[in-house]
C-alpha cells in the first residue's frame, strides 16, 4: 500500500559495501516504493538489479590501504565517507542508511538534525554492544547518529539488544529478518557423485577455514589409510571434495598446504559472482562454517547459512554469533574451536545419508517460513510507511 496515491522515493546507503545478498530483499513494486541504491565507486558487486547512484570515497582511492585507514579512523572517525551526498537530501522521503559508525550515516545523522531530510532509517547489524568504539572520533561518530536515526532495522534478536544496550528505546527497533529469493536458492535433492563439503566466506582465521581444511585433511586420510571403505563408498566410486568459495589473506597459506599434502585434485578455492551462486550451493552436499569470535567481531547473521538452508544442505557451525539463532535445529551446532568435534560431525553426515537428507529438509522449511526476500521486502516496505505517517 502506499500513502494515499504518492509513490515512496527511498535513498539506500550502503557505500562500498553494496551488494545483492542484501539487495534482494529491496525489490519492490515501483508503484510504491521508488528505490536508488548509492554505492561508492567500487562496490562489492557489479550489476544490481535496482537503480543505482555512485559517488566518490576514499576508500575507492588506488592508495587506499591500512595505514591510509588508520589515519582516516583517527582524523574522521570512519574512511567510508561519500562525497557528494548532502546534496541528495531534497531528492528523497526516507533515507536507508547501515550501521551508526560509518561515516556516511553520520552525515545522513547531521542532515536530519538540521530538517534537511524527512526519515532517516538505519539497518544496525552489530551484535557485540559498544563496539566500534576505541577511537574516540568514531564513537563520536556513531553516537550522534544513533541519536539522530528515526527507526532502526535489526536482522537478529542479538542486534536488537545490543542497541537498547547502547541506549536506543526499543519502540524504535524493528526484526526483520533478511532473507533469499527462493526461486533461486533451492534443493537439488539427487545423489551427486561425489560427496562435496562446502564453505563460503572471506579467507580469513575468524572464519574457520583453517579449522575446517584440517579436519577435511584428517577425513580424507583416514579414508586412504582404511583397508575396507565406509558405507557411503562401498561399491561405489565417490570421492570427498572439498569446495571453498571465497578470497582472503589465507588464500596463498591454503594453496600451499593442499599442493604439499597432495589433495589437488580434491580441494579447490574459487571466486565467483553472486549469480553464480545458488549452483554453487545445488552443487553440493554439505556446508560448513566453523567461525569463531574476536575481540571486535563475531558472526553478525552469516547470509551463506541462509542461502545453504534454502539449497536444503545439511549444515555444520560452530556455535557461536548469531548462529544459533540463523541455523535453529536445522543444523548440527559445534562448541567453538572443538576441532575433533567439528572432524566427527562432518564425518557422521558424509556416512549418514538419512541425517543429510533430514537436516536439508529442516533447513529448506525453516528458510521458507524465516528467511523469504519477499516477505521481507514486504515488511520493510511497511516500516517505510511507517517512518512517514
Amino acid at each position: 500500500m502506499t500513502i494515499g496515491i504518492i509513490m515512496i522515493k527511498v535513498c539506500f546507503i550502503r557505500g562500498k559495501y553494496l551488494n545483492n545478498f542484501e539487495g534482494q530483499n529491496y525489490l519492490f513494486n515501483r508503484k510504491d516504493i521508488q528505490f536508488t541504491a548509492v554505492s561508492s565507486l567500487f562496490p562489492l558487486h557489479r550489476r544490481f538489479p535496482f537503480p543505482v547512484q555512485k559517488l566518490t570515497s576514499p576508500v575507492d582511492l588506488p592508495f587506499f590501504n591500512r595505514g591510509i585507514k588508520y589515519l582516516g579512523n583517527r582524523i574522521l572517525g570512519d574512511s567510508h565517507m561519500l562525497f557528494g551526498l548532502d546534496e541528495l537530501s531534497n531528492k528523497f522521503d526516507v533515507f536507508h542508511t547501515a550501521d551508526p559508525h560509518y561515516y556516511y550515516s553520520y552525515q545522513l545523522a547531521k542532515l536530519r538534525k538540521k530538517n534537511l531530510i524527512k526519515t532517516l532509517i538505519a539497518t544496525s547489524w552489530e551484535t557485540i554492544p559498544f563496539n566500534n568504539e576505541s577511537i574516540g572520533k568514531k564513537k563520536l561518530i556513531k553516537h550522534f547518529s544513533l541519536k539522530h536515526i528515526d527507526y532502526f532495522i535489526c536482522h537478529t534478536e542479538k542486534a536488537k539488544k545490543t542497541l537498547i544496550a547502547e541506549g536506543v528505546n526499543g519502540r524504535k527497533i524493528e526484526l526483520v529478518r533478511l532473507g533469499v529469493d527462493l526461486t533461486r536458492f533451492k534443493p537439488n535433492f539427487v545423489n551427486n557423485k561425489n560427496i562435496t563439503i562446502l564453505f563460503v566466506g572471506r579467507l580469513v582465521e575468524e572464519k574457520g577455514i583453517l579449522d575446517l581444511y584440517e579436519a577435511y585433511k584428517n577425513i580424507k586420510y583416514q579414508i586412504s589409510n582404511l583397508k575396507s571403505l565406509p558405507r557411503w563408498q562401498a561399491g561405489k566410486t565417490k570421492i570427498l571434495k572439498l569446495r571453498i568459495v571465497g578470497d582472503g589473506p589465507l588464500r596463498d597459506y591454503l594453496l600451499d598446504h593442499i599442493e604439499l599434502d597432495k589433495l589437488i585434485d580434491n580441494v579447490t578455492i574459487e571466486q565467483k559472482d553472486y549469480e553464480e551462486m545458488p549452483k554453487v550451493y545445488e552443487e553440493a552436499d554439505i556446508f560448513v562454517l566453523p567461525s569463531k569470535r574476536t575481540n571486535t567481531w563475531e558472526e553478525q547473521y552469516g547470509m551463506v547459512l541462509v542461502e545453504a538452508m534454502a539449497s536444503g544442505l545439511p549444515i555444520i557451525a560452530y556455535n557461536t554469533g548469531v548462529i544459533p539463532e540463523i541455523v535453529g535445529s536445522a543444523g548440527v551446532l559445534i562448541k567453538e574451536g572443538d576441532r575433533k568435534n567439528l572432524f566427527t560431525s562432518i564425518k557422521h553426515l558424509i556416512n549418514v545419508g538419512e541425517h543429510r537428507d533430514k537436516l536439508g529438509k529442516m533447513g529448506r522449511k525453516r528458510a521458507e517460513k524465516e528467511f523469504d526476500a519477499k516477505k521481507t521486502a514486504n515488511k520493510i516496505k511497511d516500516i517505510y510507511i511507517k517512518s512517514l505517517i
